[in-house]
């Protein structure tokens, strides 16, 4: 085919419009699981504190009638506690972008705030999850909170060389776990889990894993292929049931639910939670708000921020299936 000769076309022309959506396209995911299951509530200082207790291990108890009482002085509760973390995003832009005519939005700075605020809260739900030790702060070093795995001690399954961080009664602060050898996730792990979280009186209903560990969970061996059940004759589609979103346990039924940010790096990947939702929330010191700065220059300035912790409630509630491949079959 040729172009018929003297034909005048677009890429001779100059003043052709160009065409821009009147929209934004974003693909990146809001939702944060963690936060969602686990629920939050106020607290009123920068280390908030809480105490724990157990019941004592069941025995053998019969007394002789007329028995002359001895008593005993009981355990006393636990008190442990966990660090606030501020994180905060900032906007700045020069009035005259603000003011300009623009595709797919009004205001580029209400466009950057709605943009940010998603973004801090996903960065609270990495925070949450990160094998993370709890940091006092000063005057030129940020409070951390001690993230969700790095409590955990009671029921892990770690792999070789591993060791279990959790609440330090000397320091008062979360260490955190001690890496072991990565291998994969595996069913008797889980299952391992489970068994010691009911054991320790936890009522755990979910499990919350990497996209990659969520695929190694539904070829777990006991979860049964399912098939439509089609006759010969049927003109409709035959559907594969290729995954599982709940696991029939010995002590119960979980789900289990893939959370996005566990895919952020190997290190947050690495670690399989079983959670009992009741037994942990989001501590909410200042909840995300917005600041006006001072105007320095032709630019408007904003900053978001919060202040929050994870307030673990008893730890012996939950487990982990630690130094598992989370990304890939290798990392």
């Amino acid at each position: 085919m040729a172009q018929v000769t003297g034909a005048f076309d677009t890429y001779e022309a100059i003043g052709n419009r160009e065409e821009l959506a009147e929209a934004i396209y974003m693909i990146t995911p809001e939702d944060t699981p963690l936060m969602t299951l686990i629920g939050r509530e106020p607290v009123k200082s920068t280390h908030p504190e809480w105490q724990t207790d157990a019941l004592a291990t069941p025995g053998n108890n019969a007394v002789v009638e007329g028995d002359t009482w001895v008593f005993t002085e009981f355990t006393p509760t636990t008190r442990v506690g966990n660090y606030t973390q501020i994180s905060d995003k900032k906007i700045a832009v020069t009035r005259t972008q603000d003011r300009t005519s623009k595709a797919g939005r009004k205001s580029e700075l209400k466009r950057e705030l709605k943009k940010k605020g998603v973004e801090l809260k996903k960065d609270m739900e990495y925070a949450l999850l990160q094998n993370n030790a709890s940091v006092s702060g000063n005057g030129t070093t940020p409070r951390e909170l001690g993230g969700f795995p790095a409590w955990l001690e009671a029921n892990a399954e770690r792999g070789a060389g591993g060791a279990d961080g959790g609440f330090n009664s000397g320091t008062g602060l979360v260490d955190a776990a001690t890496n072991g050898t990565q291998r994969a996730f595996a069913k008797a792990e889980l299952d391992a889990v489970i068994q010691q979280t009911y054991q320790s009186g936890g009522n755990p209903s979910t499990v919350m894993l990497s996209p990659y560990n969520k695929r190694v969970f539904s070829g777990f061996a006991g979860i049964a292929e399912l098939r439509s059940n089609q006759g010969q004759g049927s003109k409709g589609q035959l559907t594969i049931f290729a995954g599982a979103d709940m696991y029939v346990s010995d002590f119960g039924v979980l789900t289990v639910v893939p959370n996005r940010v566990m895919s952020t790096d190997a290190a947050t990947a690495r670690n399989v939670l079983v959670i009992d939702p009741d037994k942990a929330a989001v501590g909410i010191f200042d909840d995300i708000q917005m600041h006006d700065v001072a105007k320095v220059g032709d630019a408007e300035r904003r900053v978001l921020n919060v202040e929050y912790t994870l307030i673990m409630k008893n730890e012996a509630a939950h487990g982990v299936i630690a130094d598992v491949f989370g990304l890939t079959a290798s990392t």
